[in-house]
């Protein structure tokens, strides 16, 4: 089905997978709208470190925004009120075995991954529409854990291979399912549901920009975050930071000890430290940075907040400005 076809399909998708109250709902003026800090605890590797929940906890204490973006084979921790709950899936690749057999075709993914992943085609309406029905069991698994008037959503990684397009074709086959299981009643008719955007700044900026997709992120990842030997951000983090500020979503950005940053005039490599990532949460719709101290293990132990978010009326049907 092609994006005009999907998008038909997906009307309700915008306000009811969003939960929208009505169609009418509309922009408060710019000084009623409430700003937010944001607190992301994550880990794609086992629980997520103790430091972090205790942040988390903390800031929605605070009355900030808290996420908790995990991957759903590990056990989740209680959810406190307030906290939304984002579980992950390995998207554009598979896991070698059972998971990759699924799937009509895949292919070896050529990177540090390729010992137990192997990559798929994303834009092949077969394989998107298993990855997609996979997508809605993680929501109504999130639906039933979540507390009460909490966000859930699926972060979906490996989707770098595709373009504006292809993105499109693929979060709104995802938010029209949703969508069919809410009007089926597997997913709960007032829960709010969204998607990540992960990696891949310029095509999601591309795709929302151009209203390819029909409802915006719940929020942007960008990984492997680096600050050059000036102090200035990366370019494909400065594109993420743009799309936050278009669409009044959150940033974060990933970073990992095991990158190096620049090297310097003594030929030395710079690493990326903590220090780094907290002065790249201090940029400009930035909403925190989180560190690993090796990029073959997704477990943060180190998270900074940084700019606050405009909280938009909820369930509008917005795309970006």
């Amino acid at each position: 089905m092609g994006i005009s076809g999907i998008r038909a399909i997906s009307v309700l998708a915008v306000c009811g997978v969003l939960a929208c109250g009505a169609l009418a709902c509309g922009l408060l003026p710019a000084a009623a709208q409430e700003m937010k800090k944001q607190y992301w605890a994550t880990s794609l590797a086992r629980t997520v470190d103790d430091s972090l929940l205790r942040g988390l906890d903390a800031a929605v204490a605070r009355g900030e925004v808290g996420w908790l973006d995990v991957e759903p084979k590990y056990s989740t921790p209680p959810l406190r009120r307030g906290v939304n709950l984002i579980f992950y899936h390995v998207g554009g690749n598979c896991y070698i075995g059972a998971d990759c057999d699924r799937f009509p075709r895949s292919e070896p993914t050529g990177d540090r991954w390729g010992g137990n992943e192997r990559s798929l085609d994303l834009d092949d309406p077969a394989v998107r529409k298993i990855v997609v029905d996979d997508l809605v069991g993680l929501v109504r698994k999130a639906d039933q854990i979540a507390p009460a008037g909490a966000t859930v959503g699926v972060h979906l990684d490996n989707v770098h291979n595709l373009r504006a397009s292809g993105l499109a074709e693929m979060f709104n086959a995802y938010l029209a399912a949703v969508e069919a299981a809410r009007q089926e009643g597997r997913i709960s008719k007032d829960r709010k549901v969204g998607y990540v955007a992960k990696n891949n700044a310029g095509q999601f900026q591309r795709a929302l920009a151009d209203k390819l997709i029909v409802a915006p992120p719940l929020y942007q990842i960008q990984e492997n975050a680096e600050l050059d030997e000036d102090g200035e951000l990366d370019f494909r983090s400065r594109t993420a930071a743009e799309t936050g500020r278009r669409c009044n979503i959150p940033v974060f950005l990933k970073t990992f000890g095991t990158d190096v940053a620049y090297t310097n005039r003594d030929g030395e490599d710079v690493k990326v430290t903590r220090s780094m990532s907290e002065q790249m949460a201090k940029f400009a719709n930035i909403s925190g940075a989180a560190w690993s101290r090796d990029e073959s293990s997704y477990r943060p132990t180190f998270y900074v907040q940084g700019a606050a978010v405009r909280q938009l009326p909820p369930g509008k049907p917005h795309l970006c400005e």
